[in-house]
């Protein structure tokens, strides 16, 4: 036993250490590739983002350029306006964009925050010297391309720099990042390569030991084959219980759906069920052991009429289903299901004492596809049954498809 023991620790050594190095590796490799992949997603987002807004500062600017020579009609010139006016909005939204971002070092959000101060300068001065240039007044003797150069010119420069700066920060800081990433899984792989070593070295050992187990495990074996066919045939009893109500001997729901659930896709058949109104009143004035004899009194009954034209299951406690052979018709079937309500409302006399119950049923046609499981085809039939019993009870109604 203390043999067996210390193989067992050794294999179990094994199996953790292997276990360790593979789960390490993939949750490393994993993650590596993670956090690199989002590194370089967030860098070239940002970056796109940025350079897209210096783009568009550029084109403002040369559309500025464009007004302040003359360049074009009145008319071009007041569109070439609207569209600069168009762009600025353009690249408020593409800021607004960058700052929702995650993952930007704050250096960079300083950077990109003196660019955003200084575009919006930018364009505060071009609406001023816009309203300049359109009232009554004028700009007096000073030129609007002095005005441009000396007043307004540097805050487009200044912002251009500064996103050029946020560009240079990101871009160091995914590299650092990566260089980060990188290191760590350096250090986890040589420390995976002792483990792994350890492991190897571990499982030699065990695969000798194991040698010497292979007589005793062979005698087990035989042994094992032994009581195994005891539990097979063990097994097979309680399966057959499982698949039978003990009260009444008849097949139950669980039998029921092994027969018929690979019928549903391909087959046609009747069935029907039936179920005794207001039952509980047995039980409640006799008592549950008068019940018992009175649901068995009922399934011998029954099989000794209809065993020969149908399956009978008791489903559950007073429901029965009936699966009718196949040889029978609808209409044939159909004309059973008359008989078997006048043999279940009939009288039985139990314990010396006569009772008779009105009983509630429904019967279907089944075609092929009409139901996805047994359980759904039970739905419809136990749910036709319940509008008879709310309708009075003592009739059965026909399940009709939709």
């Amino acid at each position: 036993m203390a043999k067996n023991a210390k193989r067992s620790r050794a294999y179990t050594l094994a199996a953790i250490l292997l276990a360790i190095v593979t789960a390490a590796n993939m949750f490393l490799v994993f993650r590596l590739f993670n956090g690199m992949t989002s590194i370089g997603n967030n860098t070239s987002t940002t970056m796109n983002t940025i350079n897209s807004v210096n783009g568009e500062l550029q084109s403002i600017n040369q559309r500025v350029l464009t007004i302040i020579a003359g360049i074009g009609t009145a008319q071009s010139q007041a569109a070439t306006a609207d569209s600069i006016e168009a762009s600025f909005d353009s690249i408020e939204e593409k800021m607004q964009t960058f700052e929702e971002y995650e993952g930007v070092s704050d250096a960079a959000k300083k950077r990109f925050h003196h660019a955003k101060v200084f575009i919006e300068a930018y364009r505060k001065r071009l609406s001023v010297l816009r309203d300049q240039s359109n009232s009554q007044e004028g700009l007096g003797d000073i030129s609007m391309s002095d005005i441009y150069t000396q007043d307004i010119a540097p805050f487009k420069t200044t912002a251009s720099e500064m996103l050029v700066a946020t560009i240079s920060i990101n871009a160091a800081d995914s590299a650092r990042k990566n260089a980060r990433n990188m290191r760590m899984f350096l250090t986890t792989e040589l420390i995976m390569a002792i483990i792994l070593v350890l492991g190897e070295l571990a499982i030699f050992i065990a695969a000798r030991r194991a040698k010497k187990a292979n007589i005793e495990l062979e005698e087990r074996e035989k042994n094992l084959q032994e009581v195994g066919a005891k539990l097979k045939s063990t097994r097979q009893k309680a399966s057959d219980l499982a698949l039978t109500n003990l009260l009444t001997g008849m097949k139950n729901r669980y039998a029921l759906e092994n027969d018929i659930s690979g019928r549903l896709e391909s087959d046609r058949f009747n069935i029907a069920v039936f179920d005794m109104d207001n039952f509980r009143i047995i039980n409640d004035t006799y008592g549950y052991e008068f019940g018992d004899e009175y649901l068995a009194a009922i399934a011998e009954k029954l099989k000794e009429e209809f065993g020969d034209v149908a399956e009978i299951y008791n489903i559950t406690g007073n429901e029965f289903c009936f699966l009718f052979n196949k040889e029978f018709t609808e209409s044939q079937s159909m004309a059973f299901i008359p008989k078997i309500h006048q043999v279940m409302s009939a009288p039985f006399t139990v314990l010396n004492l006569t009772v008779q119950l009105t009983v509630s049923g429904a019967a279907y046609h089944y075609l092929p596809g009409d139901c996805l499981n047994v359980n759904s085809l039970l739905v419809k039939l136990d749910t036709t049954m319940r509008n008879a019993k709310m309708n009075g009870g003592n009739m059965v109604n026909t399940v009709v498809n939709m």
